[in-house]
């Protein structure tokens, strides 16, 4: 109690604007608490959140329009603070079915999306067709679509609701690789306010949605 009263009052005292970013489906962990949080311990820290992909995400970070990003790269691919790594599976109802030599239904976001590109990639290093049975910009409709039963869809293993299942071994599916959930920060940004936060996301545990 007497760390955390420390926490508080050392950290109400830092100032300043942060113009955060995450990709959506980070967005539906146990981030909304880490940052609910966060505000409660720095109250004079103006966060602003912007959610989106991951790659519209990064190029607003470049181009100056955000401070710090928490977004999704392939293993190794980007330089920055490295949270979490997972891997990406196919994902689907326990009753899908997936008739052998038809078209996998894939549902993704639209291009271009980091996860749609792998999965479509790994299909077809396989040989195995596909068609877009739902395109949405939003985890919620990626999630919404899944358990309507209209397709399947690749998602990072730990971000796998309890109600649906990894099927990649079912219905022998290729993989499709590994995912790093990343922090990138503006180097021009202010950097103790984005140790502030950066040390908040790594100290806590993301835990899938329900």
């Amino acid at each position: 109690a007497h760390d955390a009263a420390a926490r508080y009052f050392s950290g109400s005292a830092m100032r300043g604007r942060l113009r955060f970013g995450t990709a959506d489906d980070l967005a539906i962990t146990g981030l909304p608490r880490i940052l609910r949080e966060f505000r409660q311990i720095y109250p004079q820290i103006n966060l602003e959140l912007t959610v989106g992909q991951s790659d519209q995400l990064y190029k607003r970070l470049n181009s100056g329009q955000l401070d710090l990003v928490f977004v999704k790269w392939v293993a190794g691919a980007k330089d920055g603070t490295v949270v979490q790594h997972d891997t990406f599976s196919w994902v689907g109802l326990e009753q899908t079915a997936l008739e052998p030599g038809h078209p996998v239904p894939l549902i993704a976001y639209p291009a271009p999306s980091l996860s749609r590109k792998l999965a479509i990639d790994a299909l077809e290093s396989v040989g195995r067709t596909w068609r877009i049975t739902c395109t949405t910009k939003q985890i919620s409709g990626v999630l919404a679509a899944v358990r309507a039963g209209i397709g399947v869809a690749v998602m990072p293993s730990s971000l796998v609701p309890e109600d649906l299942k990894i099927i990649t071994r079912r219905f022998e599916l290729p993989p499709v690789g590994d995912v790093d959930f990343t922090l990138i920060r503006n180097p021009l940004a202010n950097a103790e306010v984005i140790d502030a936060l950066t040390q908040a996301i790594m100290g806590r545990t993301l835990k899938k949605p329900v």
